[in-house]
C-alpha cells in the first residue's frame, strides 16, 4: 500500500526526525543537483533590473516558507546581510565570517573568516570568476574562494568608509564605493580581482583606480558595461535635500571621467538600472525623484528627465515593457500607513500610472516575474516592507493599467483605511521583523531572503504533495532493521505546476521496522507555514517486506558475526613480472572479501578486487611497479537480503616488489 500526503507528527518522532536525515545516513546532499539557476548579485542581472520568468507564487494560498533558519543577531553588529544564491547555496556575511547555506534545506554548512565586520550588512555579496566579495569595514574589499570559503586577497581603500554600496563584477573586476558621512570624501573604485599571491591569505590589493567624492556612495551601486560605468552619489551636505548629487560617467578600466550630470535632488541611493527596450538607464533620489537618461556609447550622457515621486526613495527601478517600479517613503519612514507606497511610472508619457499603498516603507527594490504574463496578461511585481512584521506584498500590472488590482483594505490606528498592495507573506513568531532585503529567487520561483530577526528564509511555491518516482534499492528487511533509502527518488510537486527532486532531503524513522510491516514512510520536513496557517508535515510511503521473526533471527545472528569477524592475512610476498600474492584465512560466515591497496601504511586505500566466493582465500595482484612498496588489507563480506555486511579490516600488510 502506498500514501500519499501530510500528516501531524508526534513529539517524540518530530525529535527523532530533527536528527536523522537521507543527507547524514548516504552521503552529503548537493543542491546544485536541485537548483541550477544563479542570482550573483544584489539585482541578479548586468541590467541591474532583476526581471525574471520564474513561477513565483501569486496568491498567499499557494506560497509557503519552506524553511527559516536563525544565523546572527538583530540588526546590529550581529547581524545578517542579504544573500546571493550561487550553485545552490546561498552566501551571506555575519559579524566577521562569510557563510555558505544549503538553499534547499537551510543547513549551514561552511564558513570562513572576514578580516573585519561589515558595519551593519545591508548589501549582498557578488559572485564572480570562482570567488566571492564582500565589503567590509573601514574601506574593505575581501575576495574568498567560493568553493571553500578561503580568504584569497583583501583590499582597503586609503580614505576608508563603510562599504554600503553594492559590488558590481564585470570582466574581471569589481566596482563599488564607500561612504564616510554627508559630508566627507569617500571613494568610488576599481579593483582587479586576481589573484595575484595564492600564497597569501590577506594579499593587500591595490586598487586599478579610484574616484573621490563628497559625501561619498551609499546604495548607489553602478552600471558598469564593457563601454563605461555609471553611478550616482550622495549630495555632500547634510541631511538630503541639497540639489548637489551627482550621476558619474567612467571609462571601466582607466577610471577617465567620461561625463557627468551635477545638480540632481539630494542623495542618489540607488542602483542605475538598464531597459533595453527604452534604451535608457534609470535611478531614485531621497529628494524623491525618479531619473532617466540616455547615455551613448562614448560615455556621454544626454535627455535627462526627472519626476517627482512625492516621497523620497532609496529604491533601484525595476523596469519592463514600458512600466517601472519603485518604492517611496511616506513622511515619517517608520511610522505606519503614512504615505508609504509602490510607485507605477509609464514611461512613455513619464508620469505615475497609480501607486499601492503599504504599511511600512518599500525601502529596498522589487523583483519583476514575466510568468504569467502570457497566461494572465500581467507581471507581478514583489517588494518587501521595512516595518515589523516585514510582509512581502505584490502588485498585478500591465501596460495601460491605471488603478491597483486585487487591492486589500487596511486600518491604521487612527481608523483610517487605504487600499494597499496584496500580502503574499507574513512572517510569524520570532520571523517577524523590519524587512531591508530585496528579494531574489530561483527557477522554481522560490524567493530567499533574511530582515532584522537575523533568520535567513525561503519562501517557495507551496508543495502539494510528495511522490516515489525510483523506489528504494532495499526492499527486504529483518526486524530490527531501520530503512536503507539508497537508490530513492522522490519529487516534490508545487502549486505551480512545476517538481522538484528532493531525493536528498528526505528523512525516515531512526525506529526498527517490525514483523509484519509492509510499508515504510518517507519525510520532506522543510515546509513550515504560509501567511494564514501552519503546514503540516509531507510525507509518503513505500512498499516493504519484514522477515518472519524466525528468518530475521537466523539473520540478524548473521550479521553479528560477520561484523565481529576480522580476516587475518597470512602471507604476502612478491612475485616477478611485476606481481605479489597475498592470502589470508577463511572467514567462516563471509560470501566474499574485498582487496584494498595502497603505497602508503595509513592513507590512500582504494578497493581493487572483490572476490565473489567465500572459499577464496587468496589474490595476485598485477601491474606493480618494481622497487616500490605496497600496502594491503582485506575485509569480508556477506549479502543478506540483498544488502552487502562487512567485518572489520584485516592488519595491514606491505610488500616491496
Amino acid at each position: 500500500m502506498k500514501r500519499t500526503g501530510k500528516k501531524i507528527l508526534t513529539a517524540a518522532l518530530c525529535a527523532v526526525l530533527v536528527v536523522t536525515s537521507s543527507a547524514a545516513a548516504f552521503g552529503a546532499s548537493d543542491p546544485s543537483k536541485v537548483i541550477t539557476r544563479d542570482w550573483t548579485d544584489f539585482r541578479g542581472n548586468e541590467n541591474n533590473n532583476a526581471v525574471v520568468s520564474d513561477p513565483v507564487p501569486t496568491e498567499a494560498g499557494e506560497a509557503a516558507l519552506y524553511w527559516a533558519t536563525k544565523s546572527g543577531d538583530g540588526y546590529g553588529e550581529g547581524a545578517i546581510g542579504s544573500p546571493i544564491l550561487v550553485d545552490g547555496y546561498l552566501y551571506y556575511n555575519q559579524g566577521k565570517t562569510i557563510n555558505k547555506m544549503d538553499a534547499v534545506s537551510g543547513e549551514l554548512v561552511a564558513s570562513g573568516s572576514m578580516v573585519e565586520r561589515s558595519n551593519f550588512s545591508i548589501i549582498p555579496p557578488t559572485y564572480g570568476d570562482g570567488m566571492i566579495f564582500v565589503g567590509l569595514a573601514n574601506g574593505r574589499i575581501q575576495a574568498f574562494d567560493a568553493k571553500t570559503l578561503e580568504s584569497l586577497w583583501v583590499y582597503q581603500d586609503e580614505l576608508k568608509g563603510q562599504p554600503n554600496c553594492p559590488i558590481i563584477y564585470h570582466d574581471g573586476y569589481v566596482y563599488t564605493g564607500f561612504w564616510n558621512s554627508e559630508t566627507r570624501n569617500a571613494n568610488f573604485v576599481c579593483v582587479s580581482v586576481k589573484d595575484e599571491k595564492p600564497a597569501s591569505a590577506t594579499e593587500a590589493k591595490k586598487a586599478k583606480w579610484t574616484y573621490t567624492s563628497k559625501g561619498g556612495y551609499y546604495w548607489a551601486g553602478a552600471f558598469v558595461n564593457d563601454d563605461f560605468v555609471l553611478v550616482g552619489t550622495d549630495d555632500g551636505n547634510d541631511g538630503y535635500i541639497s540639489q548637489s548629487s551627482k550621476l558619474l560617467c567612467f571609462k571601466p578600466k582607466t577610471g577617465k571621467l567620461l561625463d557627468s550630470v551635477e545638480g540632481l535632488n539630494a542623495d542618489i541611493r540607488s542602483n542605475v538600472s538598464y531597459d533595453e527596450v527604452t534604451g535608457r538607464y534609470y535611478f531614485t533620489s531621497k529628494g524623491g525623484s525618479f531619473y532617466s537618461v540616455k547615455v551613448s556609447e562614448s560615455g556621454k550622457i544626454s535627455d535627462l528627465k526627472e519626476l517627482k515621486l512625492g516621497g523620497m526613495s532609496t529604491s533601484t527601478p525595476a523596469v519592463y515593457n514600458g512600466r517601472a517600479y519603485v518604492g517611496v517613503s511616506g513622511s515619517g519612514q517608520f511610522d505606519k500607513y503614512n504615505g508609504h507606497r509602490i510607485a507605477v511610472i509609464d514611461l512613455e508619457s513619464f508620469s505615475i500610472a497609480y501607486t499601492a499603498s503599504c504599511m511600512g516603507y518599500p525601502q529596498t527594490s522589487g523583483l519583476i516575474t514575466t510568468a504569467y504574463e502570457k497566461s494572465e496578461g500581467y507581471v507581478y511585481v514583489y517588494f518587501f516592507e521595512n516595518m515589523t512584521p516585514g510582509k512581502l506584498r505584490y502588485i498585478k500590472d500591465r501596460p495601460g493599467q491605471m488603478s491597483l488590482l486585487d487591492g486589500i483594505k487596511e486600518t491604521a490606528s487612527d481608523g483610517k483605511t487605504y487600499d494597499c498592495a496584496p500580502v503574499l507573506f507574513t512572517p510569524q513568531g520570532g520571523q517577524a521583523q523590519y524587512a531591508i532585503a530585496s528579494p531574489i529567487c530561483d527557477e522554481y520561483g522560490t524567493i530567499y531572503f533574511k530582515n532584522d530577526s537575523a533568520h535567513m528564509m525561503a519562501l517557495g511555491s507551496k508543495i502539494t504533495y510528495i511522490e516515489v518516482i525510483t523506489p528504494p534499492k532495499k526492499k527486504v528487511y529483518d526486524i530490527g532493521d531501520t530503512l536503507d533509502i539508497t537508490g530513492i527518488k522522490v519529487e516534490a510537486h508545487l502549486a505551480n505546476g512545476l517538481t522538484r527532486d528532493i531525493s536528498q532531503y528526505v528523512i525516515v524513522s531512526e525506529f526498527g521496522l517490525s514483523e509484519g510491516q509492509t510499508d515504510a514512510t518517507i519525510y520532506y520536513p522543510y515546509q513550515l507555514y504560509n501567511d494564514a496557517e501552519q503546514s503540516d508535515t509531507l510525507f509518503t510511503t513505500i512498499d516493504i517486506k519484514v522477515n518472519s521473526k524466525a528468518v530475521s533471527d537466523k539473520n540478524n545472528k548473521a550479521k553479528a558475526q560477520i561484523a565481529a569477524a576480522k580476516p587475518k592475512i597470512t602471507s604476502i610476498k612478491a612475485l616477478g613480472s611485476g606481481k605479489a600474492k597475498l592470502s589470508w584465512q577463511k572467514v567462516g560466515s563471509a560470501d566474499g572479501y574485498l582487496i584494498y591497496r595502497s603505497l602508503k601504511k595509513s592513507s590512500g586505500f582504494k578497493s581493487v578486487k572483490t572476490i565473489t566466493k567465500g572459499t577464496t582465500v587468496s589474490y595476485t595482484a598485477s601491474g606493480l611497479t618494481k622497487g616500490k612498496t605496497y600496502y594491503f588489507k582485506v575485509r569480508a563480506y556477506r549479502t543478506i537480503n540483498g544488502t552487502k555486511y562487512y567485518s572489520k579490516y584485516s592488519t595491514v600488510k606491505s610488500v616491496k616488489v
